[in-house]
């Protein structure tokens, strides 16, 4: 099947199980799930005409996966490369695996730690630069540590993303609200490239147009039953495209989303 659209990463969260609880985190309704070897495989047939770039990223912390070397090694063989997100809990723990296999960048959430009184911040800090250096040394992976807990115009020296060394950066942004149909912020003008730039693959297959539906609000298909290109296709999938593309929020969520704020500075 020809496709006449291309993505410039897809998010694919190969579980939605974490080992936090971090308040500015929304709350995850669904079943925790960890994605098989087999339906990641079948994911990356799915996804490989449409980009080469995935995140390990929706919700969920991705390094507790029990086969996240079969999942990186996957992705490898098929050309696909590879963007991590993590709490950085359990990245010393993972880093056999991360320096063994092409990652091009790990972004590490570096306000969760101080978002959860049962984590030892000496220890955790301490674990995670000898982490970096380790990945740094071994490896080009680029990793963003990111403090994205900072006031509404967050800069460091000036800068929102500064460079320590070569591959290793801190990154700083103001947080933002999970969307969800019963908060307060509600706008029906706006823009958005989900399904235009990016889509999310949820743990059980779920496809959505962007990886700020948690809970699969948006449901526009399961990739696990039907092909992508059949999904795409849907009247539902045109209809927020082409509604952005006339800056209106269509789905009920991306009215009570004000991410698509970020989108008109």
């Amino acid at each position: 099947m020809g496709n006449d659209r291309r993505f410039k990463r897809i998010y694919v969260e190969i579980t939605n199980a974490c080992n936090l609880s971090c308040t500015f985190c929304q709350e995850t309704k669904r079943d925790k799930r960890f994605m098989s070897v087999e339906e990641f495989t079948h994911i990356i047939e799915e996804i490989k005409p449409y980009t080469d770039y995935i995140y390990l990223h929706v919700k969920g912390e991705p390094l507790l996966h029990p086969e996240l070397e079969q999942i990186l090694q996957i992705c490898e063989d098929n050309h696909i490369r590879i963007n991590i997100t993590t709490n950085g809990t359990m990245v010393r723990k993972r880093l056999d695996i991360l320096t063994s296999h092409q990652v091009h960048q790990i972004n590490i959430s570096m306000h969760s730690a101080d978002d959860n009184s049962n984590i030892d911040l000496d220890e955790y800090v301490k674990d995670l630069f000898y982490s970096c250096n380790e990945i740094n040394r071994l490896t080009n992976t680029e990793i963003s540590l990111r403090l994205w807990n900072t006031p509404s115009d967050p800069n460091l020296f000036g800068q929102s993303n500064c460079k320590i060394r070569q591959h290793l950066y801190v990154n700083v942004r103001s947080p933002f609200e999970w969307p969800d149909i019963n908060n307060e912020y509600s706008n029906e003008s706006g823009f958005c490239q989900g399904l235009r730039t990016h889509l999310a693959i949820l743990c059980d297959g779920t496809v959505v147009p962007c990886c700020l539906d948690g809970n699969g609000i948006i449901n526009l298909g399961n990739i696990f039953w039907t092909h992508l290109s059949d999904i795409l296709a849907e009247k539902r999938c045109n209809d927020v495209i082409n509604n952005f593309r006339n800056r209106k929020a269509h789905e009920p969520l991306c009215v009570h989303c004000s991410y698509k704020e970020r989108f008109t500075k």
